[in-house]
């Protein structure tokens, strides 16, 4: 008697440690309730140049994943090659920061090669979510649009956390009532 009821306490404690953290487990997932920012299509790139910066403004238009609602950004292109908590999303400022700002010219990648230009100017590519940067024949770099993860997806995992642990406990509790109600640990006496 001792050595099945032994046994069935094990198998309980096995079968409660395969159970416990599925809701929470599935919450925790990688990409459960990711939403990203990311260029719109088109993005509508602009470029201006600050000599007072010394730097290129970056606006294109954003859109958010699973939404149809579009936003206007603009970044600092240099500003941003600091290191930041998030390296895909830069530090935004307002569009309104073009006015009065030189917009550099844009060149499509395909008549690049055919143009010979001496100042600032930006290769884009066909769909627009990239560029190269050149001060004449001297390339400064080549930069994409942002594309980063919403932090209110992150927000929503902590919120749902304590719901899903008690899912799971309410699971392994009524795991063991029945593993104990049918090896006969409850006993009802008349």
């Amino acid at each position: 008697m001792k050595l099945a009821r032994l046994q069935g306490l094990v198998g309980l404690a096995a079968t409660s440690m395969f159970l416990s953290g599925c809701a929470t487990g599935a919450l925790w997932e990688e990409g459960t309730f990711a939403r990203y920012h990311e260029p719109a299509r088109p993005p509508n790139l602009q470029l201006f140049h600050s000599a007072r910066r010394n730097d290129v403004l970056v606006r294109y238009d954003a859109a958010y994943e699973g939404s149809d609602a579009i936003k206007p950004r603009a970044y600092w292109l240099r500003q941003n090659d600091e290191p930041v908590p998030n390296p895909h999303k830069p530090r935004f400022v307002s569009v309104k920061a073009a006015r009065g700002l030189v917009p550099v010219p844009q060149l499509d990648a395909d008549t690049f090669p055919l143009t010979l230009n001496t100042g600032l100017y930006a290769v884009v590519s066909t769909n627009a979510t990239d560029f190269v940067l050149h001060s004449g024949e001297a390339n400064l770099g080549c930069f994409e649009l942002p594309v980063y993860r919403d932090p209110a997806g992150r927000a929503a995992q902590v919120l749902l956390t304590p719901l899903a642990v008690v899912a799971d406990l309410t699971i392994v509790g009524g795991f063991i009532f029945l593993q104990a109600w049918a090896s006969g640990g409850f006993q009802c006496y008349d």
